[in-house]
Parts: structure tokens; sequence; C-alpha cells
């Protein structure tokens, strides 16, 4: 079919009739994140089904009239560039699923704030100020699932995959039918094939490297045995037999382990306890540019960088 065209979103064709879509400008840097639009198809789907696209009000507006009406929505985790805007889907009439467990997270933000662990350094209303800035909005009601659970839509057969280094709730969606592994927001991140970004992202408590690396490896072999495409929340689709994506993340979290191990080196390990060398680490910007942010948003990145330094202590070899 051919290609729809709606101003500020890209719509790249995965196979027949199931597109890649991308928000080109948006609200803030978390607020969006791309998506799965599957198409109705003979034999297999009467009604649109969004996996994982969070893109803003209009936009979605936009899809529903021209592509309506989407009856399903599947949510891959809750973090605000995956959940921000899902209340429009819904109040358009979709049905809203989201793993466990985190489902919950979008109809209340403030087990949102307690279950990514913010309620520890964060006062809620920081939490309720960077909702704001992504446009966050509650639903009304979620249909949660476990990860690894497969969903069946009329003949549409999705199986979700758990990759839980990134969230606790964290899946992939594997397309059987289509051949298309869907990773969401496990690191791979690059826009266009010659652009950088940040890679694996674990700054919360329950996010694990080890487990992360699994994943990792776990994705890859689904990929190279059951799968023809690949595609992600941030990044473009890669073709089967390329395994730059799952090269690129392990080398971004091999990376991240030395910078950190750099940065050990040059502190005094002995009689301090991990909390101090956090501290210390977080002075420097290792990570993200701190010293340029302000606000409530300093807040969040020095607690996500906190945790990615630890997670990196407890890798260390000077640090035991």
């Amino acid at each position: 079919m051919a290609i729809p065209k709606i101003d500020n979103l890209e719509f790249r064709e995965v196979t027949n009739n199931i597109f890649l879509v991308h928000q080109i400008k948006t609200r803030s840097l978390f607020s969006c994140c791309d998506g799965l639009l599957v198409l109705p198809k003979k034999d297999r789907n009467k009604t649109t089904i969004a996996l994982d696209l969070n893109i803003e009000p209009k936009y979605i507006a936009s899809i529903n009239e021209l592509y309506g009406p989407v009856s399903h929505y599947i949510c891959s985790h809750c973090h605000f560039d995956h959940t921000s805007h899902v209340y429009t889907w819904e109040e358009l009439g979709a049905i809203i699923h989201a793993p466990i467990p985190e489902a919950h997270y979008l109809l209340d933000l403030h087990k949102f704030y307690i279950g990514f662990g913010f309620d520890e350094s964060l006062d809620y209303d920081i939490i309720e100020s960077f909702g704001k800035l992504n446009g966050f909005q509650i639903c009304k009601r979620v249909h949660p699932f476990e990860p690894g659970d497969s969903l069946r839509f009329e003949e549409f057969n999705l199986h979700t995959i758990p990759f839980q280094g990134h969230s606790k709730a964290h899946v992939g969606f594997l397309l059987n039918s289509e051949q298309i592994l869907h990773i969401s927001c496990m690191g791979f991140d690059k826009i266009s094939p010659d652009m950088d970004g940040f890679g694996p992202w674990y700054g919360f408590k329950h996010c694990s490297i080890s487990q992360y690396l699994e994943d990792i490896t776990r994705a890859e072999s689904i990929f190279l045995n059951d799968a023809k495409y690949l595609t992600s929340s941030h990044s473009y689709i890669v073709h089967k037999p390329n395994i730059h994506p799952f090269d690129y993340m392990r080398k971004k979290i091999y990376n991240n382990q030395r910078k950190v191990e750099n940065a050990l080196r040059s502190l005094n390990l002995h009689q301090t306890t991990e909390d101090k060398l956090v501290k210390q680490l977080l002075s420097i910007d290792l990570f993200f540019p701190k010293k340029k942010l302000k606000g409530f948003m300093l807040d969040i990145y020095r607690f996500w960088e906190s945790w990615i330094i630890r997670k990196h202590i407890h890798q260390s070899e000077y640090f035991e």
C-alpha cells in the first residue's frame, strides 16, 4: 500500500500493512517513542492495532481518523516516553494492554512514583512536574498481562518477551507470522546508521546490567532464528542478518563500565562506602550534562545517574 502521510510523522514500512511510526518533533525528550501500526489485513486483523506507539494526541487523532478505529493498544512497559499519551488512544476507543507489575502505573501517577523508586530520594511534586512536562494523563482502565504471555487479537498473534534488564515489566514483541521482532526500549537508539545514541538505559533501582546482557543475547538469538526485521522504540529498521544493534548495545555497556572504572581509579577507595563513592562521582558529569541542567530536571537526572553509577560500581573490580 501507499506510505501514509501525516505532518510531523514518519511512516517506515516494515512489511505489508505494518509500519514503524516516528514523531519527528516532540514536546520534550521523554514524551514520545516510535511504535508499530498494524493496519487491517485479510485473515489477520479487521481493525488497526497499535504497538507501543506513544505520540502526541493530535497525531493519534489523525491516525485514528485515517486508519481507525484502533481497537487495541499494547504497551511494552510504563516509562513516560511509552505512556504519556496512551490515554488518548483510550479516549478514541482502544482497549489498553500493559505488562505486570507496571500496568497500574497508567492508572495512578503516585504508583508510578513509588514503583520506580523515586520516593526513596525525590519528592512527589518533582514527578508531577515531570509528568506535566511530558503531557502525561492517567487512563481509566488497563488490561494487564504477564511478561511472556501470548496475546491474540482476531487472527493476529503477538508473543511478548521479557527483557527486564531495562524495567521490571519491559517486554519486546515477536510478530511470528510477519517475522518482526520489536525490542522496544532495550537500548538500540540510533535514529540512523551514521548517528550515535546513549545506548541501554538502566537508571532505576530494579534495573540490572547482568540481566541486560542476557536480554541482548536472547534478543539476538530470536532475531536470527525467528525474524527478518528488527524494530525498536528509538531507531531505524534493521534487516537480518545485520547484528550491529546487539554489538552496539554491548559496546555501550562496556564503555560505560570503563568510564566508571576510570573515575574510580582517581578516588581513594579505602575506608569509604558505596554512597560516598556515588556522591563523589555525581559531582562530575560522567553520563549527563548536569551542570547545564536546573530545577526538577536536574534532580531527575541526578537520580538516574546515581543508579547507573551504582550498577557499574557493583560490577567493578575496584569495589568488592
